[in-house]
C-alpha cells in the first residue's frame, strides 16, 4: 500500500540506515543543530543580564524547537511498526512498545515541560530548565554514547562486584568510626547510618570536611579509609576505560537492527535472533585502498560487507564483493586463504570473531546455513559437507 511505502521511507530517513541518503543526512544534522540551539537557549535564559525571556524571538525559537520535537516524537511513533523487532506485531502494540523505550521516553521528556505548564500552575521557569534534558537526545546520534553503553553492558557483572566491594568498605569504615567516635562526637557518629555519610565521602575521596575524626585512633581509621578508597575507585574506572577502549577499536560506527535486517543473510530473521546477532557484530570502516586482509594474513573473522565495494584475490582469482557478500574463514567452507582483500571505495564491514561464530552455529544453525551459502556464493565455492 502507498501509505505503507511512505511509512517505510520516513522510517529510513529517521533511522539514517541507507547509505548515500542525503535527505536522511540533512534531517539528522538538522535535529542535532536544533537540540544544541535549544539547550544553549535554556542555559543562556538563566543569565539575568541577557533578559532572553523578554525577547520575542527567543519565545518564537523555543516554540519552533518544541514544534519540531513534537512532530519528531509523533512521527517516530507512527513509523514504529517498521522497526525489524516490531514488524510482526500489530501497529498499536508496536507503538506502545516503542513508547516505553528509553529513546522514546527521552523524546517525551523533551516536549513534556511545555505541555505541563499549560495545564498546571507549576513554576514555568523551573519547567523551562528541564529543557536541558533535551541534550540526552544526542545519545541517539552519537557513536560515543553507544560505545559507552556497550562498554558498561559488557562489564556489568564486574562493575556490580566493584559496587559490592565499595559498599562493604563503606559499611566497615562506618562501623569502625561508630565504635571509636560515638562517645566523642555523638551528633556525627552516634549511629552507623550517621557514620556512613563520613565513610562515603572519605572512600570516594571527596572529603567535604563537615564530619572529621578527632581521636588519634579515628584518624588512623580515616587514613586507611582514604587509601582504600583510592584503590576501590580505581577498579571500576580501569574496567570501564579498558572496555570502552576495546569497544571503540571494534566499533567505528553504530550498527542498528535496521542496518543488518537489510542484508540478505540477516533478512526476515526473528527478533530474538537479531537480538543475539547485534552484540556480536564489530563494525569497521576502510578507506579506499586500505586492506581488510593483507597478503599472507589469515582471515580470523567472518566479514559481511555493509556498504561499499571490496576486491578479493585468492587462489581462484580476483572478484568484487558488495553489500551483503560474506567472506573470511567460516566453518563449513574449504580452507581457501584469501591472498588479499582491499577496499575499492570507502567501505563499511561487519565482523564476527571466530569463537563467537561457533557459539552462533550452535544456537542458530539456520543462520549459519545462510552465511555459508552467502560465503560460498561470494567465493564461488561449495560448502564442505564434512566440515
Amino acid at each position: 500500500m502507498r501509505w505503507r511505502k511512505l511509512r517505510r521511507s520516513v522510517f529510513d530517513i529517521l533511522e539514517r540506515d541507507l547509505p548515500g541518503d542525503h535527505i536522511a543526512d540533512a534531517v539528522h544534522y538538522f535535529l542535532i543543530i536544533t537540540v544544541l540551539l535549544s539547550v544553549s537557549g535554556a542555559v543562556l535564559a538563566t543569565v539575568p543580564s541577557l533578559q532572553l525571556r523578554d525577547k520575542w524571538w527567543f519565545h518564537w525559537g523555543e516554540f519552533s524547537a518544541l514544534l519540531i520535537f513534537t512532530v519528531e516524537y509523533a512521527v517516530r511513533l507512527w513509523v514504529a511498526p517498521e522497526h525489524p523487532l516490531r514488524r510482526r506485531l500489530k501497529p498499536l502494540v508496536a507503538r506502545a512498545r516503542y513508547a516505553v523505550t528509553v529513546p522514546a521516553l527521552i523524546d517525551l521528556v523533551a516536549i513534556l515541560p511545555w505541555f505541563v505548564s499549560l495545564i498546571t500552575e507549576v513554576d514555568v521557569h523551573a519547567l523551562l530548565v528541564l529543557r536541558l534534558l533535551r541534550f540526552l537526545k544526542l545519545a541517539r546520534y552519537s557513536s560515543g554514547f553507544n560505545a559507552l553503553y556497550l562498554a558498561v553492558r559488557r562489564e556489568r557483572y564486574a562493575l556490580l562486584s566493584c559496587l559490592i566491594i565499595l559498599w562493604t568498605g563503606v559499611l566497615m569504615a562506618a562501623t569502625a568510626m561508630y565504635l571509636i567516635e560515638r562517645d566523642v562526637q555523638p551528633e556525627k557518629f552516634g549511629s552507623i547510618p550517621e557514620a556512613m555519610w563520613w565513610a562515603i565521602t572519605t572512600l570516594t575521596t571527596v572529603g567535604y570536611g563537615d564530619v572529621v575524626p578527632v581521636t588519634n585512633l579515628g584518624r588512623v581509621v580515616g587514613a586507611v579509609t582514604m587509601v582504600s578508597g583510592l584503590m576501590m575507585l580505581a577498579l571500576p574506572i580501569a574496567i570501564i576505560a579498558s572496555s570502552f577502549s576495546e569497544v571503540i577499536s571494534k566499533h567505528n560506527f553504530v550498527v542498528t537492527f535496521s542496518m543488518i535486517s537489510r542484508l540478505p543473510p540477516f533478512s526476515d530473521l526473528e527478533a530474538p535472533v537479531l537480538g543475539d546477532i547485534l552484540p556480536l557484530l564489530n563494525s569497521r570502516s576502510f578507506d579506499r585502498g586500505h586492506h581488510v586482509v593483507r597478503r599472507g594474513e589469515n582471515a580470523a573473522h567472518l566479514f559481511v560487507v555493509l556498504q561499499g565495494q571490496l576486491e578479493m584475490e585468492d587462489e581462484a582469482g580476483t572478484r568484487r564483493l558488495g553489500p551483503g557478500d560474506v567472506f573470511g574463514l567460516l566453518p563449513g567452507l574449504p580452507k581457501t586463504k584469501p591472498l588479499q582483500v582491499r577496499a575499492l571505495v570507502k567501505t563499511k564491514i561487519l565482523a564476527i570473531e571466530e569463537n563467537e561464530l561457533h557459539m552462533l552455529a550452535l544456537r542458530h544453525p539456520t543462520l549459519m546455513g545462510r552465511l555459508l551459502a552467502a560465503a560460498a556464493a561470494a567465493g564461488d565455492r561449495e560448502p564442505d559437507p564434512e566440515a
